[in-house]
């Protein structure tokens, strides 16, 4: 198409664009002076609906769509119907033409109803029709009634109108400007007091830390409690900033007619909310009364079971069905299971429990539970089946496998061990079950324990001169218990040596690792002392001299002799 050609379609489009216009504005102006003159009850556009055939084939009824007629930007009707092919845009634009024309017409601005013949009613303003609320014009999933939504009009039509006087009224313009101005230089003062009060608190905290960084250090790392008592200050001070920028807001948008449907809306949406909460709050009441009585009872049992079982465990109360050392894990899954129980007796009560937000927790618990659950009940079953066997003790000294030391902790999963060289190895239950457990506690006396240690001698060294000097060497060690006594057995005839074993109590399972340590340093020094050698490691023919070390060479440097023959 040519340049010439384009031009040409862009002057007739223009062309049939102000003929429609023109059209609209002859039909609007029939309209008003129509109604004006009172040749019609209501405008065409609103005529009343008679019986005829031509009329009702006229209305066309439209349950399709919606349009909100606002004035002044406040909501005054919902048009949901068509009306002598008009759709419900063009009835909301003549509506608000038609407002317009009754508010420059003059009067008390008194706004009124009257029935209409189809059921409806007609809206006045300053005596003139201005539109109809139909029967199809009305909500029916609320059930609106025509009272009602002519009444709600009516309000909303009265306050639309006078916020239009208002508009044009200078003094009320001025005075809204003023007290904005007002509001944002109060709100400014108020952030700047938010802002001192934060930069003060911290200043107070910062200080408090420095003055008791020596005390906070051994419970707490004190920067990162400072830090996150700072996070904290900031989240207040910016929730302070936010409530009062948002009183800043509705209160400005409240002082301009225009802008007062918006402030209006914020005001509703806050008092709403705190309405809602508060209607919340005691809602909840007697539910959140119920779980505090079943939170009440249940740890008043939960109580008497620990202190039942503390004295199973301590001795005082001896029963048939529970040895003292399944009592503390009796009590703890007693007080769990009563816990649960009373969760699942509290849930219904809860306040949100039927929230579909509980609901997709539960759901996300439960897949959770499903995908590690195996493993955790596993873990769980080993350590009750150990526990309830009564494998070990907190206490005890124990070996499994590689791993030899004192037995600090049973759980429901793991059992905790400290080892002779100060470090804590936590052991898996299912470990422990599939495992040998050599118990050194279990069969001695009192709070001791069972050590031993084995050496070799040649066949050329008496029996019993051997076990004379082990148990010499026993009777020298600190820490070795005299009753019961160390005995020594000979636990095999080897090849080339004689194998004994020394065994005896320790006082304290603590000094186990020092009472080994000394107990071998003394049996050095008394084989040494009566000239007799130590077969190990392990050799195949004599050698020309014995291999020992005389009495006068046990201190060569670097060691040092002591009072008490030790060395150093």
């Amino acid at each position: 198409m040519s340049a010439e050609g384009v031009l040409v379609f862009v002057e007739i489009l223009q062309t049939m664009k102000k003929i429609r216009l023109t059209f609209i504005h002859l039909w609007l102006s029939l309209i008003v002076l129509m109604s004006v003159t009172g040749a019609l009850p209501v405008c065409a556009e609103e005529a009343q609906v008679t019986s005829s055939p031509l009329t009702i084939a006229q209305t066309k009824e439209n349950s399709t769509g919606a349009v909100e007629v606002e004035f002044m930007n406040r909501h005054i009707f919902t048009i949901r119907s068509e009306l002598m092919g008009y759709t419900q845009e063009e009835r909301a634009m003549a509506i608000k033409s038609r407002i317009k024309v009754a508010m420059e017409k003059g009067g008390d601005d008194h706004v009124s109803t009257r029935p209409s013949s189809e059921g409806g009613r007609l809206i006045e303003l300053n005596g003139v029709a201005v539109f109809q609320i139909r029967p199809s014009d009305l909500d029916i999933h609320i059930g609106e009634s025509i009272e009602e939504a002519a009444n709600n009009t009516v309000e909303n039509l009265k306050i639309a109108v006078r916020e239009a006087r208002e508009q044009g009224n200078i003094y009320v313009m001025l005075k809204g400007i003023g007290l904005t101005v007002l509001a944002s230089i109060f709100f400014y003062l108020i952030c700047r007091l938010i802002y001192w009060g934060e930069r003060g608190i911290i200043d107070r905290l910062q200080a408090w830390l420095v003055s008791h960084e020596a005390k906070l250090a051994v419970a707490i790392h004190p920067q990162q409690a400072i830090n996150a008592f700072i996070f904290l200050v900031h989240l207040a001070k910016w929730a302070l900033i936010m409530m009062a920028g948002y009183q800043w807001a509705t209160f400005s948008l409240r002082r301009f007619p225009y802008s007062r449907p918006w402030g209006d809306k914020l005001h509703g949406y806050l008092i709403e909310t705190i309405q809602g909460i508060l209607s919340a709050i005691v809602d909840a009441l007697p539910g959140l009364l119920i779980v505090f009585f079943i939170v009440l009872l249940t740890r008043f049992t939960s109580k008497i079971l620990k202190a039942f079982f503390a004295k199973i465990e301590s001795g005082e109360v001896a029963v048939s069905w529970m040895a003292e050392e399944t009592a503390k894990p009796t009590r703890k899954i007693s007080q769990a299971l009563l816990w649960l129980f009373a969760l699942a007796m509290a849930y219904p009560y809860l306040p949100g429990s039927n929230t579909e937000a509980f609901k997709g927790l539960s759901v996300l618990v439960g897949v959770m539970l499903s995908i590690g659950g195996s493993g955790v009940v596993g873990q769980a079953a080993s350590g009750l089946i150990m526990i309830y066997s009564r494998v070990l003790r907190e206490g005890e000294y124990v070996k499994i496998d590689e791993i030899e030391g004192l037995v600090t902790n049973v759980g429901i999963f793991s059992t905790k061990i400290r080892t002779s060289i100060g470090e804590e190895v936590n052991v898996p239950n299912s470990l422990i079950g599939n495992s040998t457990t050599v118990n050194s506690s279990r069969l001695a006396e009192g709070d001791g324990l069972v050590v031993h240690t084995t050496v070799t001698i040649g066949y050329s060294t008496p029996w019993r001169q051997v076990h004379a000097m082990l148990m010499r060497a026993a009777d020298n060690t600190t820490g070795i218990r005299s009753a019961p006594k160390p005995f020594v057995s000979q636990t095999a005839l080897s090849d080339f040596y004689v194998e004994y074993r020394l065994c005896a109590q320790v006082e304290y399972p603590e000094i186990r690792r020092i009472t080994l340590t000394a107990l071998h340093a003394n049996i050095q020094d008394v084989f040494n002392e009566f000239g007799v050698q130590i077969m190990s490691p392990h050799y195949e023919e004599d050698p020309a001299e014995k291999v020992w070390v005389p009495k006068e060479q046990w201190f060569e440097a670097p060691a040092e002799e002591h009072g008490n023959g030790e060395s150093v």
